[in-house]
């Protein structure tokens, strides 16, 4: 399959003009008792990342700021020939409700971006390995982050509206109500 071009102004646009919709599909996500969204999700997005190449993209380095556990940091730091805290001290900031992953880098976009390459892939940060967090489970309940990730990632905007096409029938009768 050939990876689809991608136009970030494009994707922004529709994001911002399906932004209402995707509200409400989220309304009808949190009241959908019996659908296997995650198993819809998951067939979902390994179709539409088979049809997008990251690397030509890069969109999420360039606008988000990931997150590091203290594991992520010592695995960086150790790649970088750095002691954690001045790597601390170069690349990072406390981020404002950090649980487990209590740093975020200081800069936009992100540091260790070299052209649409990560140049520390290999040791990258759990929140960038994850991205865009469509794999894990308990999707509805991250449907918020979700709808903001449709203005950022082209992956998750198609995820987004490949659902609600493959959900269109009990769609319909949520909007009927």
């Amino acid at each position: 399959m050939t990876p689809k071009q991608i136009d970030l102004v494009q994707i922004r646009k529709m994001a911002s003009k399906k932004e209402k919709e995707n509200w409400r599909f989220r309304q009808f996500l949190k009241g959908s008792e019996g659908l296997d969204i995650d198993r819809c999700v998951a067939a979902i997005t390994e179709r539409v990342w088979a049809g997008i190449d990251c690397t030509t993209c890069a969109n999420c380095c360039r606008e988000l700021q990931p997150t590091f556990s203290e594991e992520d940091i010592s695995r960086v730091a150790r790649r970088l020939g750095m002691d954690r805290q001045q790597f601390i001290n170069t690349y990072l900031q406390k981020t404002q409700n950090g649980e487990s992953n209590p740093w975020e880098t200081r800069t936009t976009p992100c540091p260790f971006l070299k052209g649409n390459l990560c140049s520390i892939y290999e040791d990258r940060p759990g929140d960038c390995s994850d991205y865009p967090h469509l794999y894990k489970s308990d999707f509805i309940s991250r449907t918020w982050a979700t709808i903001e990730r449709t203005f950022t990632c082209p992956i998750v905007y198609e995820v987004m509206e490949e659902l609600k096409k493959s959900l269109r029938s009990e769609w319909q009768a949520y909007n009927r109500q």
